[in-house]
């Protein structure tokens, strides 16, 4: 395993050489690897890497981005955070939102972004609208599967990304069934889910956010310390995807 890898698995389950044990205990965004784990590879990604030291990376959503805070969201982090850590590569992001669709209904979305980006990685935010609007977990599980299979025929990696949580939110929508889903359809794909969903949740219980803070001030700062550590933990994941890749018999 290469170092890189090797250093997020042991951020990961808290197991860090000597010395360093304390840094990470101070980490806020830390998260055990009983919630995020390094199980999967991104060949599609390597190959473009290795071939052109370029990734292009799509993301795709249904939710609507928040007016003035672009430059703190996490598509923005994860760009910042590969072309660190991917020295001498060209890493673009880009985004493509259709709010308030379900699943279902963004896959042309996803077709198209995909025809005029040719990414080598589709980062896929999905859940939220399904849950919102009670489609049929079977139904969103379909589609799911759908825009897995539709990302790898356009050439693309995938990683899913499951809904946001807040308290308020868990006790109003049942979003759990489509969090079991994103877990279910993404194994049987072989592909891998970004637990967002149950990252928050640590981190909420843990009071390292409050994201149902009332004011402005304190919903900035919530909304800044979530995307910042989303974006950097899924680009550390990234790489360390990308590290298995390389590493995998040819």
């Amino acid at each position: 395993m290469k170092p890189l890898a090797a250093a997020l698995l042991l951020l990961a389950a808290g197991a860090l050489p000597a010395g360093t044990a304390h840094a990470a205990a101070e980490d806020p965004c830390a998260i055990p690897d009983s919630i995020l784990t390094v199980d999967a590879a991104l060949p599609r990604v390597q190959e473009r890497i290795r071939n052109s030291r370029t990734l292009p990376v799509l993301v795709i959503s249904s939710a609507k981005m928040a007016a003035g805070r672009t430059a703190a969201s996490y598509p923005e982090q994860l760009g910042r955070e590969l072309s660190n850590r991917l020295s001498g590569h060209k890493v673009t992001v880009s985004v493509r939102s259709a709010p308030g669709a379900t699943t279902q209904e963004i896959l042309p979305v996803m077709e198209a972004a995909m025809a005029q980006e040719r990414p080598a990685l589709v980062v896929w935010q999905v859940g939220t609208t399904d849950a919102m609007r009670n489609i049929g977990p079977d139904a969103f599980g379909t589609a799911l599967a759908s825009g897995i299979e539709r990302a790898h025929a356009g050439g693309a990696d995938i990683v899913v990304m499951d809904m946001q949580y807040s308290l308020q939110t868990s006790q109003l929508i049942a979003l759990q069934p489509y969090v079991t889903y994103v877990e279910w359809v993404t194994q049987n794909a072989e592909v891998f889910h970004f637990p967002r969903y149950e990252m928050m949740r640590h981190w909420i219980d843990h009071g390292r956010v409050a994201v149902d803070a009332e004011s402005p001030s304190e919903k900035l700062k919530a909304y800044s310390f979530v995307h910042g550590c989303v974006g950097r933990l899924l680009a550390e994941t990234v790489t360390a995807m990308i590290d298995r890749a390389a590493e995998a018999p040819q």
